[in-house]
């Protein structure tokens, strides 16, 4: 081992190169390493010689190896030559028996090197004053995980129809159900919420996008997840009135207000019981995704999560500089997408949608003027509320009942389904009450 670089050894380095060139029930090895867990620059080219034979299905000798050493960098130096008929002249007894500790030998060397890495280049970025503090440590957070998880991989057909078939079982014994809406209707078209998966809701102003996202998170909550709400534009008071009005009979207006009488203040100490035992958690500081990345990842490390709801896209902002609005959205939206998948968690991110056609149903394409919001997630719902009954997105059978509602101050909230990556689009129709903050599906007699 040299002073510079300690973290290697190249006993161990030589031994599996000569293994592979001596012995034909070596050929395995190739696939567990990559050239650059060699830290010795000839043992590397030697590597990739012995790799660019196996994917040409070619033997390993002296001969093959030389002439594919040749093709990859030239005229081969002494130094080259001389290395190979060292290899080629190693003594193998026992090779075999001791390949396996010589693998985790080079393997770990190789990880030891990457970790030194990421620390020496958070070293010189701290160092640089020009960058952000919180960023640096996001970057390097990330390099870490991906440093100790990642591990790419290939995967047979068999792996992944027996991965398949364990989930299939799982599911079926309720094991690992979809996490519920709370809106029967909308569970029907869409089964609920999945992990690894990025819904995204969108609405126009004033609709209600908000109020669904809390009524959506409560009512996964009561099911026993473990949720988190993430708010930009609502304060910790603000989103517990609105808590507070969906769990009793006391209007919104007047829990706003505090023009509360006795029976009112017996309801909410009892909705405060009962929402005290849910397992949600709030955060109201949050502006950058890098930070909220980081915090989603403690959660998650602790057990402590399952989905999270985003409230709303816009106002994340980024750590990073941006030219264009678009461009620092897009950013945010493939940031959530990620960390669906690398946490295993199910995302509902909500997102304003403009009011250049106020009265009608947003569509995808006006979506995608937001970054790549619509290609990022897997799932899109739009939110649009009728404002006379001969709106296209209200039933004919509910036309009647659209005014109806109407006078009694509840609302007609068409629910469409513009994008399911792995099931079908539609639209649901929903009652939403304001002055309480619920959401509530229609009972119909016959299905419609």
């Amino acid at each position: 081992m040299d002073a510079q670089q300690p973290f290697f050894n190249e006993k161990a380095e030589r031994s599996i190169l000569a293994y592979i060139a001596t012995d034909t029930s070596a050929d395995d090895l190739i696939a567990q390493f990559v050239a650059s867990d060699f830290y010795v620059e000839l043992h590397r080219q030697i590597f990739a010689a012995m790799q660019k034979l196996y994917a040409e299905k070619k033997p390993v000798d002296l001969i093959t190896l030389s002439d594919a050493m040749r093709s990859l960098y030239g005229p081969a130096e002494p130094a080259l030559t001389d290395a190979l008929v060292q290899i080629f002249s190693e003594n193998q007894f026992g090779a075999a028996f001791t390949a396996k500790n010589h693998c985790e030998i080079i393997k770990a060397a190789a990880l030891r090197r990457q970790l030194s890495e990421i620390i020496d280049k958070a070293k010189a970025d701290l160092l640089d004053s020009g960058n952000d503090t919180a960023a640096v440590l996001d970057t390097t957070r990330q390099s870490l995980r991906d440093l100790v998880i990642t591990g790419h991989s290939w995967k047979s057909m068999a792996d992944i129809l027996i991965e398949t078939y364990d989930a299939l079982e799982r599911r079926a014994k309720g094991e690992e159900p979809s996490m519920p809406s709370g809106i029967r209707d909308l569970d029907a078209n869409t089964t609920g919420f999945h992990k690894g998966e990025l819904t995204i809701i969108g609405a126009r102003p004033a609709v209600g996008k908000s109020a669904f996202g809390a009524y959506i998170a409560l009512s996964t909550a009561k099911q026993g997840y473990k949720v988190g709400i993430v708010s930009r534009e609502m304060t910790a008071p603000q989103y517990g009135t609105r808590i507070l009005s969906s769990g009793t009979d006391v209007e919104n207006a007047k829990l706003r207000t505090g023009s509360l009488d006795p029976d009112d203040w017996d309801q909410i100490v009892d909705a405060m019981s009962l929402f005290s035992s849910l397992n949600v958690s709030f955060m109201f500081s949050t502006r950058y995704i890098e930070d909220l990345r980081m915090e989603v990842q403690k959660q998650v490390d602790a057990g402590n999560l399952d989905l999270l709801v985003v409230a709303y896209v816009q106002l994340m902002q980024s750590r990073q500089r941006f030219d264009k609005d678009y461009l620092r959205i897009a950013y945010v939206s493939e940031a959530l997408k990620d960390m669906t998948v690398d946490l295993n968690i199910a995302i509902i991110a909500l997102a304003q949608v403009g009011r250049s056609a106020d009265g009608a149903m947003p569509t995808l394409s006006e979506l995608r003027g937001s970054g790549d919001l619509e290609q990022d997630a897997d799932n899109v719902i739009f939110m649009h509320r009728p404002r006379d009954a001969s709106d296209r997105f209200i039933r004919p059978s509910d036309r009647t009942m659209f005014g109806n509602l109407a006078n009694n101050g509840l609302q007609y909230i068409a629910i469409n389904i513009a994008k399911q990556r792995q099931g079908q689009i539609g639209t649901v129709p929903v009652i939403f009450n304001p002055a309480r903050m619920r959401f509530t599906a229609i009972e119909r007699s016959e299905p419609t």
